[in-house]
């Protein structure tokens, strides 16, 4: 059984409006969200064994304060810019490249290509199907053997967790 956790970086600043949209930096509640999203994994037992994030300032915050919440080391994490806005194709690929020893990955990304990805990966074709708010997680399982045998329509979803629900039920 292979695990998928797709996780929206958490909100963003719009503070400084000179800076470019690969720059912004997290607000205050994604500071908070992102770390505490960490903690429920780490409860919850799904913790990636490799992550995979985006190189924009708001999805690397996110990624390292996320594995800060889980207690696990940076180590784990690949940065990649093509999660920045390049296309569905390129998460599947990072899906698809995963190391086989890891049961469990996490996407650190962006939308509309969380969305569209979890879609995807779900039987889903046109429209999106699945919302995810900022520091919002899914979680999809799929029977594949090999990470690279994971294509459209050979997932489903799992659970779903977000900001607002975690922090009804934990704070």
């Amino acid at each position: 059984m292979k695990f998928i956790l797709l996780l929206r970086h958490a909100k963003s600043s719009w503070d400084n409006p000179e800076l470019e949209d690969f720059d912004r930096p997290l607000s205050g509640r994604g500071l908070n969200d992102a770390p505490r999203m960490g903690r429920f994994l780490k409860k919850t037992g799904y913790r990636p064994e490799y992550i995979v994030s985006s190189t924009a300032q708001r999805a690397r915050q996110t990624t390292k304060l996320c594995v800060e919440g889980m207690k696990r080391d940076e180590s784990i994490v690949r940065w990649d810019s093509d999660l920045y806005f390049e296309s569905v194709g390129k998460y599947l690929e990072a899906i698809q490249n995963a190391p086989e020893k890891s049961e469990t990955i996490m996407l650190v990304g962006h939308n509309p290509l969380i969305e569209a990805t979890a879609t995807l990966l779900s039987g889903g074709r046109d429209k999106t199907a699945v919302r995810v708010p900022t520091a919002g997680l899914v979680c999809l399982e799929s029977y594949a053997v090999r990470w690279g045998d994971i294509n459209p329509g050979t997932c489903q979803i799992k659970w779903m967790m977000i900001p607002k629900l975690l922090r009804e039920i934990i704070d």
